[in-house]
Order: structure tokens, then C-alpha cells, then sequence
């Protein structure tokens, strides 16, 4: 009998999934397929096909996909190749939606269908409690494992799209965190743009998550990505009582803030007890300016990263920019693409060890460097075909990477994070 098994039926966004077809003549090609509907409506799928094996079975962990999305060996492949094949506006790596996603996986032979099997994927594990929290000073959400024990926590920081970033917080309260995905702008309450934000809105959610019955007060410890690594290194080297930082695709430096001035109207990102943090001023050049023009015409992916780069380079003091992270009072694993789009992070991120080790930082830093990964080193098993950001303005910023090369760098570095978070905040439920 020709079947289609997924294992497991449900399971966590991150976790492993094992698809495979049995009961195939040994020798035959047949084609697996899988395909969702995002939130936005956009429908994604992706395909291969295998040779089944001489007892009749198909195992992409095993075998090569021969031809379709992706090429070799990779029980993941099924899932980050997947692209969208509908019109709209995809919710892409960036999607901030907790909602399961319901997929179905297809087997097919000599064009029909002749299997099929749906499955879930979930971004809230169950058990996991959700609250709002809307107080005085403290925007976010929290996620409460189950039980009344205390527990590390983590404090999580998304990027310059604003708001809060809930499904990195949802992942790791799902392997028994305490989780805070705090809001330092683009809500009601805080400042609309990315512009000199005052670091004490992270002092106040540290504060808050201290007094909170179930945290380990000792024990908390900071996870960022782009500019919110931006901010968690900078934080931390403010505010001793984190005690480990996460910071993917990683700054070295406070940059120039990001909003309707950004270029025009020097400021920073980020003020410190009422005084800007000195930062990197952005400098545009007639090379890059013609090149940003251009693809605002043409509505083309645009990198930032030469207009970064530049930036650097100009910086009249670069040092003074610089985020002291030998103050930070635990240790720090930094994550950088080699093809970043969005800035140099893989430079940043050897910059930043390489600072570390200079200055005798007495703690186990790591920097996860990925040649061809770009700035979207997700959570496995997510699909990388995406690899640029629409503003609401309508600017359209090119992320960078191959999507194979995103999936493995997402894939490696992982583990690897979770290793280093519990190791570090003495988390024993990994």
C-alpha cells in the first residue's frame, strides 16, 4: 500500500520533521510535495523528487532529492525551499503571527496524486501562557511556561520593523523560559520611529521581570536579532543584571537611528540616561546615492549593507561608537552572514569577539560565522526563499543569502543557541 507518513503530526516551529513515503516500487520516481497558507492568504508550496529505494521507500533525510526546490540530501529541504506561489504580500521569515500553521504533504506518482497526509505546525506550544502586558513604562508580551516554579528568563528584542517580536519569545518559552518580547518603539505609548531610544525602557522591563514570581532573578539573560542585537549588546553593556547575550546577525556599533529622517537628520538610535550613545552617522556617496534611487524607481531589492559599510568607514570616531561589550556581565554569542544584506554582520561579529578577547572578557564568547548566509538566520525548518523586506513605505530591502545557505546556517546555529543559553543561565529542561 503506497502511504505518506508524517512524524510527527504536530510540533513545535523549529523542531524536526521527518516526511516520508513507503510502500513505492523500489527503483520508481515519485514526487513529495508541501504547501500552506500563510496568515496574509499567500499560498507557499514546494516539491522534489526521489528515486524510492530498494524496499519501496522514500526518506529525504537519506536520500537526494533528484530534481525540484532543492537538491541532495536534507530532511529539511521540504521546508525552507517552500516559496510562495500565490499573489500577495508574503508573511516571509519575519511573519509575527503565534497562529498554527495547517499543511498537508502530497505524494505523487507519474503525475497523480495518490497520498496525501496533513500535519500542524505550532508557534505557541500548548501549555505555554500568553499575556499582554500594558503597563507603566513596560510594552510587551510574556510567556509563561507551565507550573509555579521560577525559571530563567530572557528578555527579547525585535527588530526595526517595531512592535513586538512574540515567536522567538513563544520558541524558547516553550524549552521552559520565562520570556519578555519587550516593545521599544511602534506602539501606542512609544516613540513611532527607531530614534533615540532610551535604554531605560529596557532597564524598566528588567525591573519588572525581576519582581515577577516565576523568574529567577539572577538569571535572566537577552536575545536580539539586527537591531535588536543592536540593542541587547548595548543594553547589556549598560545594565549588569543580564547575564548572557544572544545577538544574531549582529552590530559592533550604535548606528544613526531609522525613520523619516534617517540620512538627513543625524541622531542616534539610542539615548542613555537623557545623553545620545554616540553612534555611527550614515554617509551616502553619489555612487550609492544613484543606486538607491534606482531601485526605488524600479522597486528593486535594495542592499544596505554598501551604505553601512561606508558609514563605517567615514566614522570620524568610530571608537566612541563602539558597544563596550567587555562590560557586558556574561557571555555573548553573535551571529553574522557573509552575504548580509542589511549591513556587515559577519565583519561585526569577529569585530566584536575579536574585542572580547582583547579586553580579557573572562567568558566563553562565541561568534557563529556563515560564509553564504545572509541577515535572516531563522528558526529551522522555515522557509528562506524570501529574502528581502518591504517597508511601509514601500522600500523594498534585499536580506541577502542563498536560501539553502540561510537554511543551514538556521539549522547549525540553533542547537548551538540553545546549548549556550542554558549553559549559561544554569537551565536544566534542554
Amino acid at each position: 500500500m503506497i502511504k505518506i507518513d508524517v512524524e510527527p503530526l504536530e510540533s513545535l516551529s523549529g523542531q524536526p520533521v521527518s516526511v516520508r513515503a513507503t510502500g513505492l516500487r523500489p527503483g520508481s520516481t515519485a514526487t513529495i510535495r508541501i504547501e500552506r497558507t500563510d496568515k496574509a492568504g499567500v499560498k507557499w508550496a514546494s516539491r522534489a523528487k526521489f528515486a524510492a529505494g530498494g524496499d519501496g521507500t522514500v526518506d529525504p533525510a537519506v536520500q537526494p532529492s533528484l530534481a525540484g526546490d532543492y537538491r541532495g540530501v536534507d530532511q529539511a529541504g521540504l521546508f525552507w525551499s517552500m516559496k510562495p506561489i500565490s499573489k500577495g504580500k508574503p508573511s516571509g521569515a519575519f511573519g509575527k503571527s503565534l497562529a498554527p500553521d495547517n499543511l498537508k504533504a502530497s505524494l505523487e506518482v507519474d503525475g497523480k496524486l495518490v497520498a496525501s497526509r496533513d500535519f500542524i505546525r505550532l508557534h505557541l506550544a500548548r501549555g505555554i501562557q500568553r499575556i499582554e502586558i500594558r503597563e507603566k513604562g513596560v510594552l510587551g508580551t510574556l510567556f509563561l511556561p507551565a507550573g509555579s516554579n521560577k525559571r530563567p528568563a530572557i528578555i527579547i528584542f525585535g527588530g526595526s520593523e517595531g512592535g513586538v517580536f512574540e515567536p522567538a519569545a513563544a520558541q524558547f518559552a516553550a524549552h521552559g523560559y520565562v520570556t519578555l518580547a519587550l516593545s521599544y518603539f511602534g506602539m501606542e505609548g512609544l516613540p513611532d520611529d527607531l530614534e533615540e531610544i532610551p535604554i531605560e525602557t529596557v532597564e524598566r522591563g528588567l525591573r519588572w521581570l525581576k519582581a515577577h514570581t516565576r523568574v529567577k532573578a539572577d538569571s535572566i539573560g537577552a536575545w536580539g536579532a539586527s537591531k535588536g542585537a543592536e540593542l541587547a549588546l548595548l543594553s547589556a553593556s549598560l545594565l549588569p543584571d543580564i547575564k548572557v547575550v544572544v545577538a544574531k546577525s549582529a552590530s559592533a556599533y550604535a548606528f544613526e537611528s531609522i525613520g523619516k529622517q534617517m540620512g538627513r537628520v543625524h541622531k542616534s538610535s539610542w539615548t542613555w540616561r537623557g545623553k545620545s550613545i554616540p553612534f555611527v552617522p550614515l554617509e551616502f556617496n553619489m555612487r550609492l546615492l544613484a543606486s538607491y534611487m534606482w531601485a526605488r524607481m524600479t522597486k528593486k531589492p535594495w542592499p544596505t549593507r554598501p551604505m553601512y559599510t561606508n558609514a563605517i568607514k567615514c566614522a570620524k570616531d568610530i571608537e566612541a561608537a563602539t558597544i563596550k561589550v567587555e562590560n557586558i556581565n556574561g557571555p555573548v554569542l553573535v551571529t553574522g552572514g557573509g552575504r548580509d544584506g542589511v549591513w556587515p554582520s559577519n565583519e561585526m561579529a569577529k569585530r566584536i569577539v575579536d574585542r572580547l578577547k582583547a579586553k580579557g572578557h573572562p567568558y566563553g564568547d562565541v561568534a557563529l560565522v556563515y560564509a553564504d548566509a545572509g541577515h535572516q538566520i531563522a528558526s529551522p525548518y522555515s522557509p528562506t526563499t524570501v529574502n528581502y523586506l518591504t517597508a511601509p513605505d514601500g522600500f523594498v530591502e534585499l536580506l541577502g543569502g542563498t536560501p539553502s545557505a540561510n537554511a543551514r546556517a538556521s539549522s547549525d546555529s540553533s542547537p548551538k543557541i540553545n546549548e549556550f543559553l542554558a549553559k549559561a543561565l544554569g537551565h536544566q529542561d534542554l
